[in-house]
C-alpha cells in the first residue's frame, strides 16, 4: 500500500487588525491542545512520513499569541484576578468556561465536573469557585501528554481545587512556552526529514464559503 497522509491545519483569521483582539479563542486553544501534539506524536515512529498543510492565517495567529501580543475575551477574563471580575465578566466566564468536550475534557476531572453540574447556580458562586473555573478551563485545553509529563501541570491537576492567582500565573507561563514551541516543532520535524510542509492562500479557510462544488 502506498499511503499519503496529509493533515490540513487551519483556522479562520479571527484577529481584528484595528484592535488586535481575536473575536474567538480557537486558534489559541487548539494550538494548546492539538497542533504541537500532532507533530510530536510522530517522533517515536521515524519511518512514518506525513505532510502538514499549514494555513498562514493559523500560523500568524499562533505566532501572535506566542509573542504575548494576542488577546481574546476568554483569555482576558480568564487572567483577570477572580476577585476583580465584574458581574459581566463572571457571566461571560460561566457561559464560555465550559466550551470543552464533556466526556473527555470535563467529566475526567472531578472539580471541573462539579462546577459544570452547578453552573445554573453560578450566581451564588464564590471567588474560589470562579478562580477554579478559570484554571480548569485552561487545564482541560492543554495537550494531554503535557498534562501527565510537565511537573507544573501535574501539580495543578493533582491540586484539583482551591487555586491561587499564583497558580494561574504559572499556568499562563506554561501556555506561553507551549505556544512559542509550536511552530518550531514543525520546523524540527521538517529538518529531520519526517515532515513535508505545504501551505495555501492566507484566507484559505473561507474558500468553502465561496465555492459551489456543484
Amino acid at each position: 500500500i502506498r499511503l499519503a497522509i496529509l493533515w490540513h491545519m487551519h483556522q479562520p483569521f479571527y484577529q481584528d487588525l484595528d484592535t488586535g483582539a481575536h473575536a474567538l479563542p480557537w486558534a489559541r486553544l487548539h494550538a494548546l491542545k492539538d497542533y504541537r501534539g500532532m507533530v510530536d506524536v510522530l517522533e517515536p515512529f521515524p519511518d512514518v512520513r506525513v505532510t502538514f498543510n499549514l494555513v498562514p492565517s493559523l500560523l500568524s495567529q499562533v505566532q501572535t499569541y506566542a509573542a504575548g501580543a494576542g488577546s481574546d475575551r476568554l483569555l482576558e477574563v480568564g487572567l483577570t484576578p477572580a476577585d476583580m471580575l465584574t458581574a459581566t465578566d463572571r457571566a461571560f466566564m460561566v457561559s464560555n468556561g465550559f466550551h470543552a468536550q464533556p466526556d473527555r475534557m470535563i467529566a475526567p476531572y472531578p472539580r471541573y465536573a462539579e462546577l459544570h453540574a452547578s453552573r445554573d447556580e453560578a450566581a451564588g458562586w464564590s471567588v474560589d469557585d470562579l478562580r477554579d473555573l478559570q484554571v480548569w478551563h485552561k487545564l482541560a485545553w492543554m495537550d494531554p501528554d503535557q498534562l501527565t509529563s510537565d511537573p507544573r501541570l501535574v501539580r495543578l491537576v493533582a491540586k484539583g481545587r482551591g487555586y491561587s492567582e499564583e497558580d494561574k500565573a504559572e499556568l499562563r507561563a506554561v501556555e506561553l512556552a507551549w505556544l512559542r514551541s509550536t511552530v518550531e516543532a514543525y520546523r524540527r520535524a521538517q529538518e529531520r526529514g519526517q515532515v513535508e510542509l505545504s501551505t495555501s492562500p492566507f484566507y484559505h479557510p473561507i474558500l468553502p464559503l465561496l465555492c459551489d462544488t456543484d
